[in-house]
């Protein structure tokens, strides 16, 4: 299972939907099967798939928040090593998932995937570049990596997921509004965690 970091960043949004057609004509349902499909691409489009998987009806599939969530942690930290050969532990690549559910996410990721590759362009680029993007890739493990901890929170997982998904996005394309809108995403996260934590407390 292997991922070349970041080739052309213009193709690899097309390379995802291609994949989604690609996932849902095999009968394999397995992460480990669906991870070397996307291995043709890098690992930050593994990000923006996993991530956007945690936004549709996948989510209430029950534990699967939480892999994504070390998922999304694992892909990060080897991204900010600079590692060019993907490792995940078996009990993560073992995990199916169930085949009408992911049809039914698949399904739904088409459009909006194929709408972001129509809308995004390099604006900003900064924002998603070295040393920013940096920053960027450590803020989706820590979103990842706090994904088991706040399963049991009504939609933070979600939440999360989409923020990681805002920031793949920018990091792929080069687009920095989409990191902008990543970031507020994130805010809007912490602060709805904060007054419920205050709310149960």
């Amino acid at each position: 299972m292997t991922g070349n970091q970041d080739k052309d960043p213009d193709n690899q949004i097309a390379d995802i939907v291609e994949t989604i057609h690609e996932i849902r004509d095999q009968k394999e349902t397995s992460i480990e099967a669906m991870i070397d499909h996307l291995g043709v691409a890098s690992f930050t489009p593994i990000l923006l798939f996993v991530s956007l998987v945690i936004v549709t009806p996948l989510s209430g599939v029950p534990g699967l928040s939480s892999i994504s969530g070390m998922l999304i942690a694992m892909v990060s930290a080897q991204l900010l090593m600079g590692r060019e050969r993907l490792w995940l532990p078996a009990f993560i690549l073992r995990r199916h998932l169930p085949r009408r559910k992911l049809d039914t996410a698949l399904s739904r990721l088409e459009g909006p995937l194929k709408w972001v590759q129509d809308v995004t362009t390099r604006r900003l680029a900064v924002l998603a570049t070295p040393p920013f993007s940096y920053l960027l890739y450590t803020i989706c493990l820590l979103c990842g990596a706090a994904m088991p901890f706040l399963e049991l929170v009504p939609m933070t997982s979600s939440l999360l997921a989409a923020v990681v998904a805002l920031l793949s996005i920018s990091l792929i394309s080069k687009d920095g509004v989409f990191a902008l809108l990543g970031l507020t995403g994130l805010a809007t996260t912490v602060a709805m965690v904060a007054t419920i934590g205050q709310l149960l407390g």
